[in-house]
């Protein structure tokens, strides 16, 4: 998953701790989460293992009171098979989201909006905003897959508002 990550204002802190796991019950999806960061061209990491999502250490902490808490992972893997994130794209308005931290909290999220763009037009400056009411935002590919690029053409992306 390489799309920049536009520079924004840095969440405000809160009682919070990182995420270590997240949980989407109707999807079956039960996944921990590790922190990752950006590179030096601003591409948001992704975890190697393919059942273990990243959550972007510079995005708010679940249970702060701005900023987007931003997860993503893969839908599969050539070598590995299916991803944590497989599923992500059947998630329904309504379904809830469980996150919870290493401090053994868990925050609510009810998913507001499910979007498909083109990796060549996400709209990362919303995507990875801070400066935000806050929220969840969910992350993995879709679409079309290019043999020869060896990558899919789209990014599934999950809205989701504190419940």
């Amino acid at each position: 998953m390489t799309h920049p990550i536009a520079q924004t204002a840095a969440p405000t802190p809160g009682p919070t701790a990182v995420p270590t796991r997240i949980q989407i019950t109707r999807l079956h999806i039960d996944a921990s989460v590790v922190a990752v960061a950006t590179d030096s061209k601003g591409a948001l990491g992704v975890p190697d293992d393919p059942q273990v999502t990243g959550w972007w250490d510079a995005s708010a902490q679940p249970g702060a009171q701005t900023g987007s808490v931003v997860i993503d992972g893969h839908v599969d893997s050539a070598v590995k098979g299916l991803g944590a994130f497989f599923a992500l794209g059947d998630v329904a308005i309504g379904d809830q989201i469980v996150v919870t931290d290493a401090a053994g909290t868990s925050t609510n999220y009810d998913v507001a909006a499910l979007r498909r763009y083109p990796k060549t037009t996400l709209p990362a400056a919303d995507i990875f905003a801070q400066a935000t009411s806050p929220r969840l935002v969910l992350v993995t590919c879709g679409g079309a897959f290019n043999h020869d690029t060896h990558s899919y053409l789209d990014n599934v992306v999950v809205f989701a508002v504190p419940a």
